[in-house]
């Protein structure tokens, strides 16, 4: 089984902070929110704050967010519309039909670019888009918990990210992928 990371290893980029701008775009009204949000994202990158903290943020300011969105499947599907371009070469030469995304980023985003991509199996952030709350947060070590419910007992052949944030999902993997731009390091 191969799983990757989605932002920045299949995605170039943060897809999150690209839908954001794309939404204030279409919805100005939630500028307001850009200095609090980039300051939560850049803490969160920096690993200054911790899941909770960032799940508090997420809830406080993207339930702001959401709520100025009159369609947001419509706005997602715009979105990919426009940015499916940023799916890196690398994967798109190489995916197979079982591969797995495994990121911390919202589901209501991704799962659009996995249906595009033939994905079957998203596990991610989830939720509840209409109380404003988050039922998961995957994250971190969260990553190997959510895993784990989704296949108990399975381990992970291949598993690609960009970032040292995943070193928890490392311990669940017979090999480890760092992928930088559309250049792969096999690190374990």
């Amino acid at each position: 089984m191969r799983v990757f990371d989605f932002d920045g290893t299949i995605y170039d980029g943060e897809s999150s902070v690209d839908f954001f701008l794309f939404s204030l775009k279409r919805h100005p009204k939630n500028l307001l929110l850009l200095p609090r949000v980039f300051y939560m994202l850049l803490r969160y990158k920096r690993l200054k704050i911790t899941p909770d903290e960032l799940a508090a943020g997420l809830e406080k300011y993207g339930a702001r967010f959401l709520s100025g969105i009159n369609d947001l499947s419509g706005d997602i599907v715009k979105f990919w519309d426009g940015h499916f371009h940023k799916i890196k070469q690398f994967y798109l030469e190489g995916k197979l039909d079982d591969d797995v995304i495994l990121s911390a980023s919202p589901d209501f985003l991704i799962v659009e670019a996995a249906k595009r991509l033939g994905i079957k199996t998203v596990i991610a952030s989830s939720f509840d888009l209409e109380k404003g709350k988050i039922l998961r947060l995957c994250y971190h070590e969260n990553k190997c918990e959510y895993f784990s419910l989704q296949f108990p007992d399975k381990r992970i052949d291949e598993f690609y990210t960009d970032s040292d944030n995943d070193k928890a999902v490392f311990k669940l993997s017979d090999r480890v992928f760092m992928v930088k731009g559309n250049k792969i390091t096999e690190r374990k």
